[in-house]
């Protein structure tokens, strides 16, 4: 089976003395990349089920064609590999998703097809990754991390401001055109420079697409650290608290549409680090 392209820029922290973030580099693997994706399918699916829910028909196709193009020909391709009729099922619902549209489903035939969809994606997951590897606790914080990156590109994305998180990187197109950063520049970058300028910083959401995907993969994260976290309780009470409570707040702090800048301390400052400290995950500084 042909690889994914999988060495990516993961993790950047906040130094406090200076307030300057710095890069920090992971190596992951495709498994990672494949449960972050499918993490990511399953939050567009739910998005697209609530603005439908809620009459809400230009924000449903837009999370319906995120959707689509989250899940690509080499995806489709990889899966088929391995079982042909779940990649077939798979795109026969990315299809229904955006062919969407009130007359000709109801809400609770959209609810089916959410639960439907999800569940052929947990099929995938069983066929393309072995339990050994789906079980290992680094691949789940890998695929935590992935997704915080996620957050911070798309909340920085909703107030049209470039994210601090310069480490992301385009991986296979298994994200969204709208989710890319624009930039790659791996200099350190000042924080309250970036706070005072009131050309950078919003302190409106723009788009309001990418605040919901921000919002969704946040509760998201949420509910996988409930699920990996058991692992950590007794030997790490502290660490665990720490980081849950890092996710705690960054959830909070979206549901208010607090500036990103809040974000950026939230993620760099207390997320990624402590999954870095928690997990043990190893890592290159660049400064």
């Amino acid at each position: 089976m042909r690889a994914l392209s999988v060495l990516f820029l993961l993790i950047i922290t906040i130094s406090i003395s200076n307030n300057q973030i710095y890069a920090h580099t992971f190596s992951t693997n495709e498994s990672v990349v494949f449960l972050a994706l499918v993490d990511k399918l399953k939050t567009q699916a739910q998005l697209t089920e609530q603005f439908f829910l809620e009459n809400d028909y230009d924000s449903t196709l837009k999370h319906a064609q995120i959707l689509k193009q989250l899940y690509n020909n080499d995806t489709n391709k990889e899966i088929q590999e391995k079982n042909e009729r779940i990649a077939n099922e798979i795109s026969s619902f990315i299809k229904t998703f955006s062919l969407i549209d009130p007359n000709n489903i109801t809400k609770t035939q959209i609810a089916k097809t959410v639960l439907d969809f999800e569940a052929v994606l947990d099929e995938a997951i069983s066929v393309r990754i072995s339990e050994d590897i789906l079980n290992n606790s680094t691949t789940q914080a890998l695929r935590l991390a992935t997704l915080v990156n996620d957050v911070d590109i798309n909340y920085a994305n909703s107030f049209n401001v470039q994210p601090y998180n310069i480490s992301a990187m385009n991986m296979d197109n298994t994200s969204s055109t709208h989710q890319q950063p624009q930039s790659m520049n791996m200099s350190a970058m000042n924080l309250d420079k970036h706070d005072q300028n009131p050309t950078i910083v919003s302190k409106e959401i723009q788009n309001d697409t990418a605040y919901s995907t921000a919002l969704g993969l946040s509760y998201t994260i949420s509910d996988l650290f409930k699920e990996i976290k058991s692992e950590y309780e007794t030997n790490e009470p502290d660490k665990v608290n720490q980081l849950s409570e890092g996710i705690t707040n960054l959830v909070t702090i979206i549901e208010m549409k607090k500036p990103y800048t809040e974000v950026v301390k939230v993620i760099h400052g207390v997320i990624q680090p402590s999954v870095q400290e928690l997990y043990e995950l190893k890592l290159n500084i660049e400064e």
